[in-house]
């Protein structure tokens, strides 16, 4: 198999776009709302709008049915762990690429903080240039998820330090970006024109209304991002509700007719 097959089982052929549902919360974060009970979560939002669902390994192994059969979701392995103490933080790779390829995985994602001092963003380089070696041996993809982990008050502060990071990741060989909104949809624009991999907005955590949500969503796939990764708007509501909402965002990736336009 190559880099390209798997690629193309997260993003749909028909569109080159993917509707991304993160549950791999709990590796790093524990107990987390709405994620109590996280294999039958996920079995009830068992859906054809989900293109892509990112998972811990754990979890994963209870959830096998949620990946039987021809219309099945890719399966993106959260490959690393992060926990902060007394100020410092400390990633790790809990699995490997080789674990991934054996698990059937079609791609790993690891995450890339770059508000850090320098001493981490070395490790962190290195963790992650590691793994992409590793994981392009194996004609595996690899996402990179460039972040800051502190607000920054200053918005072009934010920016650079946030250009910076996803610079960074393009470098190290990232497969697929993906980004929270910078807040300014030029910005966007000019990393998708700059860069030439494909581009995830990160939903972030439940904040803001829905309408919002959707607007910048349709805002980044209007200036070319490939699709949206939405987990906690999407599991901290009723299964109806999610469902509903599930459907509105791949209605908007995939530029079906109905969907929010400018």
């Amino acid at each position: 198999m190559s880099i390209a097959y798997r690629m193309s089982k997260i993003f749909r052929p028909e569109t080159g776009n993917t509707f991304i549902l993160p549950v791999d919360h709990g590796l790093s974060l524990g107990y987390v709302e709405g994620l109590e009970n996280p294999a039958q979560v996920l079995k009830n939002l068992k859906s054809d709008d989900v293109d892509t669902v990112l998972i811990a390994d754990g979890l994963a192994n209870q959830c096998d049915d949620v990946f039987f059969g021809r219309n099945a979701p890719a399966k993106m392995l959260c490959a690393d762990i992060f926990y902060e103490e007394d100020g410092e933080l400390f990633q790790k790779l809990v699995f490997s690429p080789e674990t991934a390829l054996k698990k059937g995985y079609d791609c790993l994602k690891l995450i890339l903080f770059w508000d850090r001092p320098a001493k981490e963003r070395i490790e962190f380089v290195d963790l992650i240039a590691q793994c992409i070696e590793e994981a392009h041996k194996l004609d595996l993809p690899v996402l990179v998820e460039p972040l800051t982990r502190h607000p920054i008050d200053d918005h072009e502060e934010y920016i650079q330090v946030l250009s910076d990071g996803v610079r960074t990741a393009f470098e190290l060989g990232a497969d697929i970006l993906k980004v929270p909104h910078p807040g300014d949809a030029e910005v966007l624009k000019k990393w998708v024109e700059y860069y030439q991999v494909p581009f995830i907005l990160l939903g972030g955590g439940k904040s803001g209304t829905i309408e919002d949500l959707k607007t910048s969503v349709q805002e980044a796939i209007d200036v070319g991002v490939r699709g949206v990764a939405i987990g906690r708007n999407i599991w901290q509501r009723s299964p109806e509700e999610a469902k509903e909402l599930m459907a509105s965002f791949s209605d908007i990736v995939h530029k079906r007719e109905g969907s929010l336009r400018r």
